[in-house]
Formats: C-alpha cells, sequence, structure tokens
C-alpha cells in the first residue's frame, strides 16, 4: 500500500507515485507503514505512506518524483542535520526538504565522489600493506 496527499498548492496533487512491489528489498516489508511530512519553507510540502526500513536514497526519489525536480537537487534535513542516502529513515515523522540549485547539486556530487575516491584509495593502501609479508 502507498500513497500520497500534497496539500502545496504548487504541487501537482494528481501525479501517482507508485513503487512496485519487485523492487522493494525483503526488509522493506518488516516495519509497519507511517505516514511522513515533508515541509519547506512555506510549510508541508507533502505526506507520505513510508516504511522505517526504507533509506533515504528512496525516500528521496519519491519526494522529488511527488514535487517533479530532480533528485540529484533535493536535501532532506531532520532538524538541522542533512539525512545522508545510506541513512533508514526509522521513525522519524517530518523531514525538510531543501533544493539546491542545479550548479550546487553538481558541485555536492562532485566533492561526494572525491571523497569515496580519497577513502577507497586508503582501503586500498591497508590492503596492500597487510597483504606483505
Amino acid at each position: 500500500h502507498f500513497g500520497s496527499s500534497c496539500t502545496d498548492p504548487v504541487v501537482d496533487c494528481k501525479v501517482p507515485v507508485l513503487i512496485s512491489a519487485p523492487t522493494m528489498s525483503a526488509t522493506v516489508a518488516l516495519g509497519p507503514d507511517f505516514s511522513l511530512r515533508i515541509i519547506g519553507i512555506s510549510g508541508e510540502l507533502c505526506s507520505l505512506t513510508v516504511q522505517p526500513a526504507w533509506r533515504v536514497a528512496k525516500l528521496r526519489q519519491l519526494v522529488a518524483r511527488t514535487l517533479a525536480f530532480p533528485a540529484a537537487e533535493l536535501t532532506l534535513l531532520d532538524g538541522e542535520t542533512e539525512l545522508k542516502d545510506h541513512h533508514a529513515l526509522g521513525g522519524r515523522r517530518e523531514l525538510t526538504a531543501v533544493r539546491l540549485s542545479s550548479s550546487a547539486a553538481e558541485q555536492k556530487a562532485k566533492e561526494r565522489m572525491e571523497f569515496m575516491g580519497t577513502l577507497m584509495l586508503q582501503r586500498a593502501r591497508k590492503l596492500a600493506l597487510q597483504a606483505k609479508p
């Protein structure tokens, strides 16, 4: 069961948002559905039915589709804390959506790739040192 209800006049609330069952992992079905409010500067943007086991990446895609803009330009905050894609939703009932400019989103993606590259290089060096006799 999945649905959304939007109250923002800028958002087309008639656009159906569905996720097919085959794309969900087995762990997603474990928690009970609950309603999550997404708020912005102007107030509530939408309310989505979600599950606690969902990752923020999945929610970010869904919110971006509901609000009709690229997911790369969307940041979700829990209070003042930016949620990372690998975080589980948990019991959060309200998040703040912030839309980045396309240039800021591009810069953020570049920084994330550079960080991941550095992290992978450090891991490779550590493994190489462990492998030496």
